[in-house]
C-alpha cells in the first residue's frame, strides 16, 4: 500500500509540476537550499513532468546527456542547465538573500 500512496504522490506532484508557476516555485525553494543534489532532484521532478524526450528535444540536447546531468556528482554546465529550464518554461532568478529561516523552510518542502 505504500508504494501506491508514494506513486499518487509523485503523479500528484508531476500534475502540479506542469504549471510554470508551480514549478518556478518549486525550483526556486530548491535553489534556495543551497544543495545541489536537491536542485537537481527538482529539476529532474520538472523534467519528468513534462516528459524527458520533449524536454530534451526543445533544449536541443541529447535525452542521454539530460539523465547525465540530472545525475548526482556530475559536473553540468550552467548552458546546459538553462537550456533544460528554458524548456521547461522556467529561467532562472536572482534576489536578494534573506535569513537563515529561508532556508530552513524551503528544507522542509523539497520532496527528496
Amino acid at each position: 500500500m505504500a508504494t501506491s500512496r508514494a506513486v499518487n504522490i509523485k503523479d500528484d506532484l508531476y500534475e502540479d509540476l506542469k504549471d510554470p508557476a508551480y514549478a518556478s516555485a518549486y525550483l526556486n525553494e530548491a535553489l534556495c537550499d543551497g544543495d545541489e543534489v536537491v536542485l537537481k532532484t527538482a529539476l529532474a521532478d520538472v523534467i519528468r513532468a513534462r516528459g524527458v524526450q520533449a524536454v530534451a528535444k526543445k533544449a536541443g540536447i541529447n535525452r542521454v546527456t539530460v539523465y547525465k546531468t540530472l545525475r548526482p556528482g556530475t559536473e553540468s554546465s550552467f548552458t546546459v542547465i538553462n537550456a533544460l529550464l528554458e524548456a521547461c518554461g522556467v529561467s532562472f532568478q536572482v534576489r536578494p538573500t534573506t535569513r537563515r529561516q529561508r532556508r530552513v523552510q524551503a528544507r522542509s518542502r523539497i520532496i527528496r
